[in-house]
């Protein structure tokens, strides 16, 4: 059986619905009456919250790692990170990564000037 949540986006004026298992629910239920949160919905918003952080988390390792071994140009670095450009560079410093000067192959010219379509 699955409950249906109404939840009230932050900064949005329409509702999203969603089905949750009952056993969700019902945990989430535990945590309402603990007082660790008000309401239901509260705690949904702060969960995705939570899991959008760890995404882009990932997304950022992910795209360091691409560019460590070569596989990705600075520009799709900071594109699949959601990071700007100058930022990404100041990451890869950080980490001791050393920053590739201009691109390496003529796709990657090609891929670098898609980007800064993008970011321009």
């Amino acid at each position: 059986m699955h409950y249906i949540c109404n939840i009230q986006v932050i900064h949005m004026s329409e509702p999203i619905y969603i089905k949750i298992p009952e056993r969700i629910k019902e945990e989430a239920d535990l945590y309402v009456k603990s007082g660790f949160f008000d309401n239901r919905s509260e705690l949904i918003r702060e969960a995705l919250r939570e899991y959008l952080e760890g995404l882009r988390k990932k997304n950022l390792e992910m795209s360091v790692e691409l560019y460590r071994k070569g596989d990705i140009s600075l520009g799709k670095a900071a594109e699949l990170s959601g990071q700007g450009y100058e930022k990404m560079k100041e990451i890869l410093s950080e980490r001791q990564i050393p920053i590739r000067s201009g691109p390496e192959s003529l796709s990657e010219a090609e891929e670098d000037l898609q980007v800064a379509g993008k970011i321009l």
